[in-house]
């Protein structure tokens, strides 16, 4: 019995060690993929101006950024959004990025095609902060973007896609008319979808603006267009949605009025 018992806390403690390890190494593939010489000086000017305190624990990671979590001087919880210097996608941004016009005279360079597409999702969000719920955006340095947290102690709010509609019909009313209130704002999304739509108790936020453009961009409408479509695909999962081109033609003809 207690031979039993204690070969259970060894094979405990072993699997609890060979996961720190694992997370360990993880942690420290992220960083060093991210956290080069010139984000380090970038975070640490951030710190040395009293803007950010620290910076904490990974809460999402992909091809072009990783977002962390950390804290500010005054304890506020916030997002850390790093946007990779050595992303692989760099002729995809610079592509995206050149549509803009407020970015159309970016040299193709590496180094600057980043730091604009870090510029571009923080003019987004300042543009939409009083239009509709997404992360307030507190500071931009380089590819470095620091905004509200939108969850509590680490844990971001869950997707729409992991925790599906509280009420498939009014929240896809709800979602339709962020997408209205942004593009009379002057700006689209142009990556919505289930997964950047975030839920909490006060409803849903939406966030990862950085492929975000305005309505002068020439595929405006086209982005917006497939927005809808997305939205709408993944509603009629749940219930019966409206086509496309009635929502599109709709939200146009309003909002250009």
């Amino acid at each position: 019995m207690y031979e039993h018992e204690e070969f259970n806390r060894k094979e405990l403690k072993k699997g609890i060690k060979t996961e720190r390890m694992r997370k360990d190494n993880e942690v420290f593939k992220v960083r060093d993929g991210v956290f080069d010489k010139a984000t380090m000086l970038t975070l640490y000017d951030m710190i040395k101006s009293e803007k950010l305190e620290s910076v904490e624990g990974i809460v999402s990671t992909g091809k072009e950024a990783n977002v962390f979590w950390g804290y500010t001087p005054d304890g506020g919880e916030v997002a850390i959004k790093i946007h990779r210097i050595t992303a692989s996608t760099f002729k995809n941004l610079w592509e995206y990025l050149i549509q803009d016009p407020r970015f159309k005279d970016i040299r193709k360079n590496h180094r600057h095609v980043v730091f604009g597409w870090t510029r571009r999702e923080y003019k987004n969000l300042s543009r939409l902060v009083d239009v509709v719920p997404i992360p307030r955006p507190l500071f931009v340095k380089s590819n470095v973007i620091v905004m509200d947290f939108l969850g509590s102690e680490g844990i971001a709010l869950p997707k729409l896609k992991e925790v599906g509609p509280q009420d498939p019909e009014e929240d896809l009313g709800t979602i339709l008319g962020f997408i209205k209130d942004m593009y009379k704002k002057g700006i689209v999304h142009a990556d919505l979808s289930e997964y950047n739509i975030l839920v909490g108790e006060d409803g849903m936020s939406i966030i990862d603006f950085s492929q975000g453009t305005v309505v002068q961009n020439a595929n405006a409408k086209a982005f917006l267009y497939r927005d809808i479509e997305n939205i709408l695909r993944y509603f009629s999962k749940f219930i019966e949605t409206p086509s496309a081109d009635s929502i599109f033609e709709a939200l146009v003809s309003e909002s250009d009025e």
